[in-house]
């Protein structure tokens, strides 16, 4: 062998040793490159945000429990306070989980702050349970408004964590976008040098670590949507209670005025409409926070239903007629309509009529002086459909799957002409799903809408078929479910 062939042969084979060992450096680096970025990636994702989301929780949870003690010292019923107890638990746990993540660099004094005015809040709670217990229900009533001032009290010191949550995550995100840039121009400098094979070969691991960080990102982004969505839900929550309780108290203040003055009997007119203020706001409150607790139940996995074999055309048919007063009143002409006369399913008679009125109180909402609503029955073998058509305003395309999201809304805005914090469809869907079937909406912007529930044609085997009559009262669940129709 000459020194020609000998120098080649050390040549190809220093080169191929070069080439490996770039190749290996390579490796080892896109490595190293790929967990450090998904290392930042899963700290914001795994560490930052569930943060984020217990102090938003922590909030909803004092705000729900708040809500119930307001209702349970106005009402005295004793129903009022389930969201108290069960969120309690949902606030300790909410709290631990919080405070094992100080190590990611929040601020141990704004959670400790939170923690101290908790429990504060927790205490004066459970004082002004006992005073209503121990019949101390007017000083009770005092203190509510020193109870919305410790809520909102709290509401500071939570969004200053939030902040702090939010510096955060863009800390570490710019960490990401940082740590991508440098990776990415030693790669690619890296890239050059090496044989076109090896080049492949670092497009391939390239591609793989985008995608896994592409994921990460989009996981991301959902989560900051879900984290919106939840803080415009309590926005609206917080919407929905107070203009009740205002007009209530407002009405309430005159009827005592009123009183003070021996001026009832010469206010009469005003004193009725009054009252009947007082009673609207009261349905509406009641509506909202029985839907409120039947979410939680559904959610909670406890929410059961009542099944036994009843005439479905029967309790859809005495629905329509127990608003078609109502609807008339409105300026709308509502249509019942079935293909059958009679069809026994296995169902809870009480969560159709809930199902049924709040559809056709969507339809109510919706529709202009003069418009029709269309009830119709169709029975097939398998399911029995009803469906509700109106031809009001209409629902655009790409909020059909919106509408039945608790923790979104069409319209978003404070001041939007239909009143509701969309919980009603979002309900409904979770009656309908509880009980094997399916809903599904038919829309056009300008023509109106179409909503039609699908519930499963079976029966409860050895039981007698119900009566629609017996315990049920039509007319006082049309003036709860239509009471934030105005």
């Amino acid at each position: 062998m000459n020194k020609t062939d000998y120098r080649s042969k050390k040549v190809m084979l220093l080169g191929c040793f070069s080439a490996a060992c770039l190749s290996l450096i390579i490796i080892l680096f896109s490595t190293y490159s790929m967990n450090k970025v998904r290392i930042e990636s899963d700290f914001i994702s795994q560490r930052i945000l569930p943060s984020k989301i217990f102090t938003l929780e922590i909030l909803t949870s004092l705000i729900n429990q708040e809500t119930g003690i307001r209702a349970y010292i106005i009402s005295e019923n004793k129903v009022f306070l389930e969201p108290y107890y069960s969120e309690s638990i949902g606030i300790q746990k909410y709290y631990n989980s919080l405070n094992k993540l100080k190590e990611v660099g929040l601020n141990n004094d704004t959670i400790n702050r939170i923690d101290k005015q908790r429990q504060y809040i927790q205490r004066f709670f459970y004082q002004q349970i006992l005073l209503v217990e121990s019949g101390e229900s007017d000083q009770a009533k005092l203190n509510l408004t020193k109870g919305k001032k410790l809520v909102d009290e709290f509401r500071v010191t939570d969004n200053i964590l939030l902040n702090d949550i939010n510096s955060q995550i863009n800390s570490s995100s710019n960490k990401v976008i940082k740590t991508q840039r440098i990776h990415k121009y030693l790669l690619a400098f890296l890239g050059v040098i090496l044989i076109a094979c090896n080049c492949i070969f670092i497009n391939c691991i390239w591609n793989c670590m985008h995608k896994q960080i592409k994921k990460k990102d989009e996981v991301n982004e959902d989560l900051q949507k879900v984290l919106t969505s939840q803080e415009e839900y309590i926005t609206s929550i917080s919407h929905e209670l107070k203009t009740p309780l205002n007009v209530i108290l407002s009405a309430a203040q005159l009827l005592d005025m009123y009183s003070d003055s021996g001026l009832l009997y010469e206010n009469k007119k005003s004193t009725i409409k009054h009252i009947d203020s007082i009673k609207q706001n009261a349905y509406r409150l009641s509506k909202f926070i029985n839907n409120i607790i039947d979410l939680s139940r559904i959610e909670s996995g406890i929410f059961k239903l009542n099944l036994s074999n009843n005439n479905i055309v029967e309790i859809v048919e005495d629905m329509v007629i127990a608003v078609t007063e109502f609807t008339k009143s409105r300026g709308l002409n509502i249509i019942f309509d079935t293909d059958v006369e009679e069809k026994i399913i296995a169902c809870d008679p009480e969560k159709v009529d809930k199902v049924v009125l709040n559809i056709i109180s969507n339809a109510i909402k919706f529709s202009s002086d003069g418009g029709q609503i269309f009830v119709n029955i169709k029975n097939d073998i398998e399911f029995v459909e009803i469906s509700v058509e109106d031809n009001g305003i209409g629902i655009d395309t790409k909020y059909f799957n919106s509408i039945f999201n608790k923790y979104s809304q069409i319209d978003k805005s404070l001041s939007r002409n239909a009143e509701g914090t969309g919980v009603g469809l979002t309900l409904v869907k979770s009656i309908v799903e509880l009980s094997g079937g399916s809903i599904n909406v038919e829309s056009e912007l300008g023509i109106g809408s179409k909503f039609t529930v699908r519930f499963p044609s079976k029966q409860v085997l050895n039981e007698k078929i119900q009566s629609n009559n017996a315990m049920r009262n039509e007319k006082q669940n049309v003036k709860v479910e239509f009471s934030d129709v105005y």
